[in-house]
């Protein structure tokens, strides 16, 4: 099952042999560089920020997946801007995570420590850190692809909080290879269709509950932040089945003010209803609408802004935090060539970099009208971003 779950991650752009030998890359590089305490690129922004886990329980829901028929429970991370404190480092993943990833890998007779166990994100300490309290902030959601943990996007929502945002990505249980909650509870992946309604229509109720909590669970965000969040107009960014949940919980909530999709497919009603505010396809090096038949055909029903994106260089994968993981743990040249093809060939940090900046202008714009040039046309900044259309 916990494979089934992870390899449903790649499943709509990389064949399951092209999943195995990306796990088993990384994780034998892993082995030969990583030591315990590896410390991962802090923040690229003006602030620093804080991490805070929490779980998010939705009483009002019973779990479609759950074979005991139990609440609808979710596990959320706020990324909040701070402006002083002290930096701390803390695992990259959960123990379960991690212990995930080792099964995956030992049931290939790869050998046991061949995991990303050993690398630390930064955080800030809660009590030092504070935030002007006459700031109102705008605030992102982000969802994963299918299958993939809310921490393999960790490095990336950080330096955008680090930017001035409020960001909170979710874990979908059970559509997840695994996911850790405060109690010690583990809800482990199961084999769930992308294709299924009850997928899309559950992580949409997902995001959207998510976005309540915001208002109603003064858990979800560290006390030490004293501003306030803009939430009548909030940002919604996916990648992957992550992509598809942002474009139909736009169609769901008008609260969702624009969308940004990572290299997903999309699903469902939103194809042809479309919709009415902006909505931002950013693909891969070999993904546009000629290849990628929902693009090509939401792209007609998008009556708001509309954009489409490509990364030159770039693969599925390169959408996460891999590719910096990647040159952190100092992987020999030819395991970094041979990783080209599942990770593409842009460094780590150009790629947190590029995904940052577009992040931000494109949040932006959906919250408060103010339209980048980024979002204009090519930038010589950014060359690696094509525009399709």
């Amino acid at each position: 099952m916990v494979q089934q779950a992870f390899l449903g991650y790649f499943s709509n752009y990389q064949s399951s042999t092209m999943v195995l030998s990306t796990i088993i890359l990384l994780c034998t590089a892993l082995a030969q560089a990583v030591q315990a305490g590896t410390h991962l690129p802090g923040p690229s922004g003006p602030c620093r920020v804080l991490a805070t886990h929490v779980k998010l329980l939705d009483s009002s829901r019973i779990d479609p997946f759950s074979p005991t028929h139990d609440k609808r429970a979710t596990m959320a991370t706020s990324y909040v801007p701070v402006d002083c404190g002290h930096t701390k480092f803390e695992p990259y993943l959960t123990p379960h995570t991690e212990a995930v990833t080792d099964q995956l890998i030992r049931s290939y007779g790869m050998p046991n420590g061949t995991t990303l166990k050993g690398f630390q994100i930064e955080s800030s300490f809660d009590f030092n850190g504070t935030s002007p309290s006459d700031k109102q902030y705008p605030v992102i959601i982000f969802s994963p692809g299918l299958g993939a943990s809310r921490l393999y996007y960790s490095l990336i929502l950080e330096s955008v909080a680090s930017m001035g945002f409020v960001v909170v990505s979710v874990d979908h249980p059970y559509d997840t290879a695994s996911v850790d909650f405060p109690d010690g509870r583990v809800i482990y992946g199961v084999n769930i269709s992308a294709t299924d309604p009850v997928t899309l229509n559950t992580r949409v109720q997902d995001v959207v509950f998510t976005l309540d909590q915001l208002h109603d669970n003064p858990h979800l965000i560290p006390s030490s932040f004293t501003g306030t969040l803009k939430l009548d107009k909030v940002a919604i960014v996916g990648h992957s089945f992550g992509g598809a949940t942002a474009a139909a919980a736009m169609l769901n909530e008008t609260r969702f003010a624009g969308g940004l999709n990572f290299d997903g497919a999309l699903w469902g009603p939103v194809l042809e209803e479309g919709l009415d505010r902006p909505f931002i396809n950013f693909g891969h090096a070999n993904i546009t609408q000629l290849d990628n038949n929902s693009w090509g055909k939401i792209w007609p029903h998008l009556r708001g802004f509309r954009r489409e994106l490509q990364l030159t260089d770039s693969v599925h994968l390169t959408f996460t935090d891999f590719p910096l993981i990647r040159d952190v743990a100092g992987w020999p040249v030819k395991v970094k060539q041979g990783a080209e093809e599942l990770l593409g060939s842009l460094s780590g940090l150009r790629v947190r970099a590029i995904l940052t900046e577009y992040i931000v202008a494109s949040a932006t714009f959906f919250i408060t009208g103010e339209r980048s040039r980024l979002l204009e046309g090519p930038s010589s900044d950014y060359p690696e971003v094509q525009y399709v259309a």
